[in-house]
């Protein structure tokens, strides 16, 4: 073998191991956000819809999810990418509060 086969294989040995690599991180980056996927959780769709999660049916492979009150969605248990986390109550009189900055009037 010359060192251009040679080096080729090495090439396409590495891409092979990191492609493996790649879909391990994802199979698991996905089983725990199946984990966190619970009744009462705030989710994201595939499609960009917000809700909270009402039940979950394992053998139909369903959520039913609540959009606005009163507005119930049926879908895919694959569609929800991801949980959304409630932001932090913001507090009054803090300093991460903006005040705005008067400017000065520019001289020649």
């Amino acid at each position: 073998m010359d060192l251009t086969t040679l080096m080729m294989v090495a090439v396409l040995a590495l891409m092979v191991i990191f492609m493996i690599r790649n879909s391990r991180k994802q199979k698991a980056d996905r089983e725990a956000l199946v984990a966190k996927v619970v009744k009462g959780a705030n989710v994201m769709t595939t499609s960009g819809i917000f809700g909270t999660v009402l039940s979950i049916d394992v053998e139909q492979n369903e959520i039913l999810l609540e959009t606005t009150p009163g507005t119930k969605l049926r879908i895919h248990r694959q569609a929800v990418t991801s949980i959304v986390e409630k932001p932090a109550p913001v507090v009054a009189g803090k300093a991460s509060e903006s005040k705005p900055v008067a400017k000065k009037p520019a001289t020649k």
